[in-house]
């Protein structure tokens, strides 16, 4: 039994196989073993396995991806294959979660193996760490995690966490990690020594228990330089390592400086010497406010000084050997990698914002980028080339030029190299009209896709168009297309000025990833170099900014009034000649038609027809609204239209004089802008008998129109606005504006481009969402109603509209003419318009409930990030740095202390009671000086006690004068302590003329007879009238009676307490003829009233003076009451009281300073950060998040609620408000989260849909109510009608039981084109809310807005665009 333990290969050799193809096991013994493993042989049912066979099996089984194609077999869908699904890639191995990594500490801080002196093999501690903290401790992307659905490629899920955004930095997190990944051993250069001295190597990885040992390492020939006192020391070329280590602390802080700074490439102008004196604000950056003040009080000295060395800018103390050491050896480095400083990231202090100005690009750009990504049949622009310059280099571009400039070029430059580099590009546009016609641009050049809220092309393409809004959801909601995207491109990034949607843009900007680059376009704005920074220092990346003020083609301004043109500016250089021509006609009509008035002003008529530049379309209010046939014709509205434009025809002889006069100068077509739809209608309908097109124009329009409506039905073919339309087409006449349906729109905007319509009356829409150029721009008006206002078209407005002139390559100049009706604008505010500058872009960004539930799901990202990068905040943060240096040199400040000699210290106590009751006084003294009865106490002669200005003792006076006109101040004669030896020779005034306007410094007393009542003053030993106005320089000062006195013009606060003496002062004495007499007798009773130094009691401010007001009488007690206090504390009559005092002001402004500083540094500074702790409370109310700010399911669903108002919507869905609608009764209830106009008819309801529609109003009262109640900026009524306009729900529920458009249309005074867009938009609601009911568990709410989706789809609501489909 014994040999049984044996090993059998060495005892008793055997080998294993199986018997037959039984699977039996056999046993053979082997005579002589070739080697001590036991044979294992295969039974003979299986093929011999060698290398190549396993291979082989491993290949097909795990390696070779498989794909299953249906046949018509087994499967009759043969043509719908989903190739994402079908294919089965091999599923890569799980990346590890934890990593073991070795605790590296330097060899003076190794615990030694052993007692004996042969070297040992250190062995590290090894410590485990998550992958994420060793790989993605800086600004990469998020936690690693899988692809999603193929399904959610695109549009993500709600579920799915958003990548890390560029440029965010938690510094916290950062530092720990960094921490762990390399333990702060690992950060100096004794790893460095270690290498170069030789000696055993580590050969353990982390983790395993033995490793291969390669044996010593080879010792490097080299010798420190050593440096004492800044002068270099000779060491001796075998130095132990007891003399190095002497040295080892610096050598530490070299590397460590070169690691924190994080980029040893950055540095500095080669004047920048000294190391010491960077600005290290990445250091800074790293370091906590709070946790500022406990680094300099627990740091040793030596470690202090050090900290400020690295951290401070300007340290006037002596260099240390460390600064000498680092500043010599440094130095020379920096030299070397000077040149390399443009292509690394800016360092904080320097601009983010590169303007661009080298010519050698534009002169060498062919050299430069030899092989362009696309060619063009054109030379391009200075602005042009360098764009694409800086694109191809992979850098962020900012691109600012005029309207038609070509900034279109660079947006094609980067789909071009999206598709070449195999990434993507997606171009954003804030209208839905400007993506529309990109796609159609772009279509024939690149692989294209479109998404916008109801059309989804080609979402797989290589160049996508969306709007904002799309691409703001797809960062939210972590889309995996986001991985590949190489390009953003920005258009009209001066619609970030918009009050509504401007926050769209800010978020995107801050939530896109590092690996995104950026291209924005813009026209001119003045600050854009400012913009840019923000974007910049935001995603820290550099921003290049190119621009032109170039227009390709000039334009000229001009005047029409009275049938003539007068240009008024040209080359942006304003005309006064042109204006004074046009002033000189207005003068020369409005004479000969009322008759010039003797006295009437410069070009204003002695009669108006209206008022200055007004719109002549007030009547709708800026509502806006087309009303149907049967509501125009007995409306107020049609009155007053008719009292204020007239007639079709004198609106026709209006312009027609206009129109004939631009046919004759060949400057058609024209692009006439009216800031009303209504306006638009009219002028158009009343150029009823205008025919400008030829009869080839005719057949082109009639032929177009037929192919274009040709896709919808019948009945809407025959729609009024439809039929209309063409009538107006066909004569070469255009009408563009939001009331419009999309179609209709869609038809003149192609005309309009193909130069068949001569005369465009529009809106300024067409300015904005439509790039097609006229040769002549008309404006109606200079005024527009903004929502709010009527007000002037600002700078910006007009430049935008005016821009459209001048097609290039095709006018050599561009027409701007501004319509005159009953004035002409004032040369002042018409200069401003034409050559002033435009508006600068101002930050539109506010919190939502959205972006707040967004961030909350994902740790890594806090709602406070997304304030402080925010444009608004954007020069608070970027003087962050300065303020920090400035914490640390007040923090480093000496205080000096207070010792005190009665060996008790309460000056603290003392002071802060003084405090407090100075507070008390001057709300006290501020009421009592508005009792009534304190003035009848307050007349010349009264004793007062008045504040010292430079004391803190209080002074006794007199009132000498009441507050007058002239003066409105008390006019005081005080006792001071100090006797002056000046004369009392006052510097009076000789220019009697002087008003009273001219007295300041002086106080300037009138006539009597030219005094009201409260000027007269009081006189006891004169009686003579005052002979004129007599100066009296204040403060006057002077001495009597061996006393000093002053005489000052004393605020109300300045009066301590009023006192019940009086006595008699001679007033004309002490300010009209300067009586030496009379200011020693009015010295001499003063010094009688204070016996031993002893005020006069006060008034009773409750008996006397008869306060009565509780507040005031609660103070007044509890002023008296510290005033107690204070004269019982052991301070009280100190003889270093007013020293300490002056010490303890000291310490208390420091200390302000100091806690304003670090609370402009922290989160609490931040403008919305109110409004945001507001929010929070009202998302934990309503529970879409818990205590732990954790979104619950409700904060879910609202997640997905963009359409509509979030919190409405969600509650409405968890209140079960559409469970008893039916399909077509719930999306008509839904339209009040998506319709816009806020005056639109009353509608009929069932009482059905009546009760739905009162149970969401309440809902949203009640949710205003409580946001209030947590004090968020919300009046509760406002916020349910801003969000709930129940205008169309008539209307939708007729359509979505089938009714025509052309019914539906009878129904509202809402115009077309806004019924339109709000189905549309309410197709988007109704699948936000199956996702809502997806996530909910409410199959039958799914199903019901599957139904109203397909209810509201058809017809010419969801007719095609023409830019999409073609024509």
């Amino acid at each position: 039994m014994d040999d049984l333990t044996a090993s059998p290969a060495s005892e008793v050799p055997f080998r294993i196989s199986f018997s037959g193809h039984g699977g039996h096991l056999r046993l053979d013994p082997t005579p002589h073993p070739p080697n001590p493993v036991p044979d294992f042989v295969l039974p003979p049912a299986y093929p011999p396995e060698s290398p190549s066979s396993v291979k082989e099996y491993l290949e097909a089984n795990y390696l070779n991806p498989e794909l299953y194609v249906p046949t018509a077999a087994n499967d009759g869908r043969v043509w719908d294959v989903d190739w994402f699904d079908l294919a089965r890639p091999p599923l890569e191995p799980s990346a590890p979660r934890t990593m073991l990594v070795p605790a590296w500490e330097p060899p003076f801080r190794r615990r030694s193996l052993s007692s004996s002196s042969e070297q040992q093999v250190w062995d590290p501690e090894s410590v485990q760490m998550e992958m994420s903290q060793v790989f993605d401790s800086g600004n990469g992307g998020m936690v690693p995690r899988m692809p999603g659905p193929a399904k959610d490629f695109v549009r993500g899920r709600v579920n799915s966490r958003p990548f890390r955004p560029g440029g965010l930095q938690d510094d916290a997190a950062e530092a720990a990690a960094l921490e762990k990944a390399f333990p702060e051993g690992a950060r100096n250069g004794d790893w460095v020594r270690e290498l170069m001295s030789g000696g055993p190597a580590l050969n353990a990885p982390p983790g395993f228990p033995k490793g291969l040992d390669l044996g010593q390492l080879k010792e490097y020939n080299s010798h420190w330089k050593c440096f004492q006192d800044g002068e270099h020391v000779e060491e001796p070329a075998s130095s132990s390592n007891d003399t190095t280590d002497k040295y080892s602390v610096q050598f530490d802080d070299l590397f460590k400086i070169a690691w924190e700074e994080d980029d040893v490439n950055i540095v500095p102008h080669e004047d920048d010497c000294e190391l010491a004196r960077d600005e290290g604000a990445n250091d800074v950056n790293e370091r906590k406010v709070d946790k500022l003040q406990d680094a300099s009080e627990t740091l040793p000295m030596a470690d202090t000084d050090k900290l400020e060395a690295n951290i401070r800018g300007d340290i006037s103390e002596a260099q240390t050997d460390l600064d000498k050491m680092l500043s010599s050896e440094v130095r020379d480095t920096r030299r070397e990698t000077s040149g390399l400083v443009d292509d690394k990231p800016a360092q904080e202090g320097t601009d983010w914002a590169l303007v661009v100005g080298d010519n050698s690009i534009v002169t060498n750009f062919h050299k430069l980028v030899p092989d362009m990504a696309i060619d063009y049949p054109f030379e391009l622009d200075k602005f042009q080339k360098e764009a694409i310059y800086y694109l191809e280099k992979g850098e962020s571009v900012f691109v600012a030029a005029h309207t038609s400039a070509g900034k279109t070029v660079v947006a094609e430059y980067a789909f071009a190299l999206a598709s070449k580099h195999c990434t993507r590009a997606v171009y954003t546009a804030p209208i839905k009209t400007i993506s529309n016609q990109k796609y159609r641009d772009f279509c024939g050049k690149f692989d294209v896709g479109l998404l916008t809220g109801d059309v989804s092309i080609r979402p797989e393409a290589t160049c996508l168009i969306m709007t904002t809004e799309i691409l703001r959801s797809m960062l939210y909601r972590g889309a995996d297309i986001i991985r590949d995207i190489e390009w953003v491109i920005f258009d009209e990034v001066h619609y970030v000025n918009d009050a509504e949607r401007g926050v769209v843009w800010e978020e995107v900007i801050i939530m896109l990833p590092k690996h995104i680059n950026i291209v924005l376009l813009s026209a001119t704005v003045p600050n854009t170099v400012e913009f840019a920074d923000w974007i910049g220092r935001t995603k820290q990346k550099k921003i290049r900014v190119t621009s032109t003020n170039k227009r390709p083609v000039p334009l000229e301004h001009c005047l029409f009034y009275s049938g003539e043109v007068y240009k008024v500016c040209e080359k942006d250089i304003f005309l006064t000649q042109g204006f004074r021509d046009a002033k000189d006609a207005f003068k020369m009509k409005n004479a000969n038609k009322f008759g010039a008035k003797p006295g009437t002003k410069s070009g204003t008529p002695a009669v108006r027809a209206g008022t200055q530049g007004r719109n002549p379309d007030t009547s709708s209010k800026g509502r806006d609204q087309k009303l149907p046939k049967h509501h125009q014709t007995n409306s107020g509205a049609a009155a007053i239209q008719q009292n204020t434009s007239g007639s079709r025809r004198s609106e026709s002889s209006f312009w027609m004089p206009l129109i004939n006069n631009l046919l004759k100068k060949s400057l058609v077509p024209v692009v006439i802008f009216c800031f009303s739809k209504n306006r638009c209608d009219r002028s158009a309908d009343s150029m009823f008998g205008a025919d400008l097109t030829s009869n080839s124009d005719k057949s082109e329009i009639r032929v177009f129109c037929d192919k274009a409506f040709s896709r919808l039905k019948g009945s809407d073919r025959n729609l009024p606005q439809v039929v209309g339309i063409q009538s107006l087409l066909r004569r070469g006449i255009g009408v563009h504006h939001a009331g419009l349906l999309p179609i209709v729109k869609e038809v003149v905007e192609m005309l309009f481009c193909r130069g068949v319509i001569k005369v465009l009356f529009s809106t300024e829409t067409f300015a904005m969402g439509v790039n097609a150029p006229a040769r002549t721009v008309v404006f109606d008006t200079l005024r527009k109603f903004d929502g709010k206002e009527h007000r002037r078209l600002l700078p910006g407005e007009y430049i935008q509209m005016a821009g459209r002139a001048g097609r290039r390559g095709l006018d050599t100049i561009g027409t701007v003419i501004m319509m005159c009706r009953d004035e002409i604008p004032e040369e002042s505010d018409l200069k401003n318009l034409l050559v002033g500058k435009p508006t600068r872009l101002e930050s539109q960004f506010r919190l939502t409930y959205t972006m707040i539930l967004h961030l909350l799901r994902v740790e890594e990202l806090k709602v406070e990030d997304m304030l402080k990068r925010s444009f608004a905040e954007f020069h608070a943060q970027k003087d962050l740095p300065e303020k920090e240096k400035l914490l640390l040199q007040m923090l480093r400040q000496p205080t000096k202390t207070i010792e005190c000699i009665k060996g008790e210290p309460s000056i603290e106590e003392y002071y802060d009671m003084f405090l407090e009751a100075e507070e008390h006084r001057e709300f006290v003294t501020e009421a009592i000086m508005q009792l009534h009865t304190t003035q009848q106490f307050l007349a010349p002669g009264r004793l007062v006690v008045v504040k010292s200005k430079s004391d803190d003792d209080h002074l006794l006076g007199v009132i000498v004068k009441n507050p007058s006109v002239a003066l409105k101040q008390y006019v005081v004669l005080v006792l001071t302590c100090d006797s002056t030896s000046s004369a009392l020779s006052p510097n009076l005034s000789s220019q009697n003329e002087k008003g009273p306007g001219d007295s300041q410094g002086y106080l300037v007393i009138l006539p009597k007879g030219k005094r009201g009542m409260d000027d007269d003053f009081f006189s006891s030993s004169r009686t003579r009238k005052s002979s004129g106005v007599i100066n009296v320089k204040l403060p006057y000062t002077g001495d009597a009676s061996g006393m000093g006195f002053e005489v000052r013009a004393v605020e109300n606060k300045e009066i301590i307490s009023i006192c019940t003496s009086k006595i008699k002062i001679d007033q004309a004495g002490l300010l009209e003829d300067i009586s030496k007499t009379a200011y020693s007798k009015t010295v001499q009773m003063l010094i009688k009233e204070q016996p031993d130094g002893k005020y006069p009691p006060a008034l009773d401010a409750i008996k006397d003076l008869k306060m009565k007001d509780m507040d005031q009488v609660k103070r007044y007690h509890a002023h008296n009451n510290l005033l107690e206090e204070m004269s019982k504390n052991k301070c009280h009559g100190c003889i270093k009281l007013k020293e300490h005092k002056i010490l303890m002001k000291d310490q208390k402004v420091h200390k302000d300073r100091l806690d304003q500083l670090k609370y402009q540094m922290s989160d609490e500074a931040l403008q919305q950060m109110p409004q945001f702790q507001g929010r929070i409370d009202v998302l934990k109310e309503i529970h879409y998040i818990d205590s732990d700010l954790v979104v619950q399911l409700k904060g879910r669903v609202a997640c997905e609620m963009n359409s509509g108002e979030e919190l409405i919507s969600t509650e409405c869905l968890f209140e079960n408000q559409l469970d008893e609608l039916e399909p077509e009764e719930a999306v008509a209830i839904m339209s009040a989260f998506v319709f816009q106009q806020r005056n639109a008819s009353e509608p009929s309801l069932t009482p059905k849909l009546a009760d739905a529609k009162k149970r969401l109003y309440d809902t949203a009262i009640s949710l205003g109510q409580l946001q209030k109640r947590h004090e968020v900026p919300v009046d509760p009524e406002e916020y349910a009608r801003d969000n709930l306009k129940f205008g169309l729900v008539e209307v939708v529920y007729e359509w979505a039981k089938g009714t025509p458009f052309a019914d539906i249309c009878e129904l509202t005074d809402v115009s077309e084109g806004l019924i339109v867009r709000t189905i549309v938009r309410l197709d988007e609601t109704c699948r936000e809310f199956r996702n809502a009911a997806s996530i909910m568990g409410n199959s039958a709410l799914y199903k019901k807005m599957e139904i109203a989706s397909n209810a509201i789809k058809r017809d010419i609501v969801f007719a095609a665009s023409l830019y999409v489909t073609g024509i």
